[in-house]
């Protein structure tokens, strides 16, 4: 246990502070300028990224979407932080750890297979919803199969 959770140190680290500062930077990227959060979605000059102004349906979604950072990041506390009931920690890694490929998926569908694995035009917003996703699966996967520690409180 470290850092306050049922987590150890490096899961803690990444799922109890890490993720929920970036979910809320994420939150300030599609609350404060909806229609760059939606145009910046895709590489600059890729054909699929044609508008220059998203319609109005893009602007609620990128505001909705905002919103459930702000829930994910407050979960995040909840089910990290606050609860000392491992099995609570384990489902909610367990349940992110399918949503990442939701999300990972979502963009190769939209992007096609040419534009998902051409890395080197990928932008931030790329990065953030392809390679961060990425990377929470592989620790969500690692810490539910023990590989940082035991997830529990020691005895």
């Amino acid at each position: 246990m470290a850092l306050g959770t049922v987590l150890p140190f490096w899961p803690a680290l990444l799922f109890t502070y890490l993720e929920p500062v970036a979910l809320i930077v994420g939150w300030q990227a599609a609350y404060v300028d909806p229609s760059t959060y939606v145009t910046s979605q895709l590489p600059p000059h890729s054909p699929l990224s044609t508008l220059t102004a998203p319609p109005a349906s893009a602007t609620i979604l990128a505001l909705t979407l905002a919103n459930i950072f702000l829930l994910l990041a407050a979960l995040a506390v909840l089910c990290t932080a606050i609860t000392r009931e491992a099995r609570v920690a384990k489902f909610y890694l367990a349940i992110l750890a399918l949503a990442d490929l939701g999300h990972i998926y979502a963009s190769y569908k939209v992007m096609g297979p040419a534009t998902f694995w051409d890395l080197a035009k990928y932008n931030d917003m790329m990065w953030g919803n392809i390679g961060a996703s990425a990377f929470l699966h592989v620790n969500r996967l690692a810490t539910l199969a023990g590989v940082f520690g035991r997830v529990g409180r020691r005895r």
